[in-house]
């Protein structure tokens, strides 16, 4: 994988304000086959399927929170592991 690769990526990912009111924006977790996990992919179609829209609209309406479908772009790597 060269940087031009990684240049390339877009990530789309749920996030929102923490429910217990600490005013933390993070990531959003849904309920899919592979279990709870953080909402976030590199294609929109993949995290704007319906079934995980609708779990995070009541999750956003039992705790009076917006949450948002957004993308995000490549800035710059941070740290590497494995080979290089």
């Amino acid at each position: 994988m060269k940087n031009e690769d990684l240049k390339a990526i877009e990530l789309y990912a749920w996030v929102g304000e923490d429910e217990m009111g600490s005013g933390e924006i993070g990531l959003k977790q849904a309920v899919v086959p592979a279990g709870l996990i953080p909402m976030v992919a590199t294609k929109q179609d993949k995290i704007g399927q319906d079934s995980i829209r609708k779990q995070l609209d009541y999750l956003g309406k039992v705790y009076g929170k917006r949450i948002a479908l957004c993308r995000f772009k490549f800035y710059g790597v941070v740290e590497e592991v494995g080979e290089k």
